[in-house]
């Protein structure tokens, strides 16, 4: 029996609702007959069709079993089907969302959002949390002064003139203010019990001590305070201990004849201390409260790095006390003064 090649078949799909022909039926013919012409096997004439196993109209199957088919194109969209169809001609159900029932859309729609908005939170709590630690680790580095910009200030150039260290003869320390006068003066200025002793500053640098004796007629009150300067970059001059000293022997000076006026002190008197340390001046005051009038002599006296003060004051009258003579407050102001330099020697 010949064999010959089999007959080409149309790659159109049938259309539907319609049932597949016998090929004999479709080309309107009667069968091939034997010994007639062969079908030419290679001819690819655009009328023919394929059979459906060729598997132009298999399509992925989505959830709900669904096939995938492609997007209808929109009005005017010049896409085809594969089946060669115009697009808007396409039946099948679009891949994605579409292929969901309808009222399972606007769920998904919402889902997503709530997850976005989840994200961008979520995002926004940590980046707001490493903002509070870094700014937490620059406070507590900026406390400690590590860092970078807060390094410790240079020393002085060698060549800038400034005086960092303590020079000869300077003192790195002052002796306790309570021992600097002696028993003798106390009892001289002061005569009767002692009432009150107290220290208010003892340190190596600054040392203050106060007596008072309170006994009718007598009020009086006598202080020494005892500083030593450290070099500073703040000083005037080279900034070494003298010039540290100077300041606050000026400062001193300045406040006594132009006092505050919120310390309704009044302006003193000022006069010289002729062979008292390297410098000194003496003040008088006379302040009025609560219908005493109190007499005070100051005298402030530098010793290179060091500055004494001493004040003496007592009743003048008021309250069944005084009078005290201002000349006598003068006379145990300055010689509280020349022992407490003496002390440094």
């Amino acid at each position: 029996m010949a064999q010959g090649v089999p007959p080409r078949r149309s790659a159109r799909l049938p259309e539907r609702g319609h049932r597949r022909q016998p090929d004999d039926d479709r080309r309107g013919g009667p069968p091939e007959q034997p010994g007639g012409p062969r079908a030419d096997a290679l001819d690819d004439s655009p009328d023919e069709e394929l059979p459906p196993w060729a598997g132009l109209g298999i399509y992925p199957t989505g959830p709900g079993r669904r096939q995938r088919r492609p997007e209808p194109a929109g009005p005017g969209s010049r896409h085809v089907s594969p089946v060669g169809r115009p697009a808007e001609d396409w039946s099948g159900p679009p891949d994605g969302e579409s292929s969901l029932p309808a009222e399972d859309r606007p769920r998904r729609r919402q889902s997503r959002r709530a997850a976005a908005t989840r994200a961008r939170k979520s995002r926004r709590r940590l980046i707001f949390a490493c903002v509070v630690v870094v700014a937490g680790v620059l406070v507590i580095l900026g406390v400690l002064g590590k860092l970078p910009f807060q390094g410790k200030p240079a020393p002085a150039p060698a060549n800038s003139g400034l005086v960092t260290t303590f020079q000869r003869g300077e003192f790195r320390s002052v002796p306790n203010a309570c021992k600097a006068v002696s028993s003798a003066t106390l009892s001289q200025y002061l005569p009767g019990k002692v009432r009150q002793v107290s220290q208010a500053l003892d340190s190596s640098t600054q040392s203050q001590c106060t007596w008072t004796l309170d006994a009718r007629p007598d009020f009086r009150v006598l202080s020494v305070i005892s500083t030593a300067y450290a070099p500073s970059l703040l000083a005037s001059g080279d900034g070494s201990a003298t010039f540290s000293a100077i300041d606050a022997y000026d400062q001193q000076l300045q406040t006594l004849q132009h006092p505050a006026k919120a310390t309704k002190a009044p302006k003193a008197q000022i006069g010289g201390a002729v062979g008292l340390g390297q410098t000194a001046f003496t003040a008088f005051q006379v302040f009025h409260a609560l219908g005493v009038t109190t007499d005070e002599v100051t005298v402030v006296t530098r010793e290179r790095n060091v500055v004494i003060t001493v004040t003496m004051q007592g009743y003048e009258h008021g309250g069944g006390f005084g009078p005290v003579p201002a000349a006598t407050l003068r006379a145990a102001a300055l010689a509280a003064a020349h022992e407490a330099l003496a002390q440094l020697h």
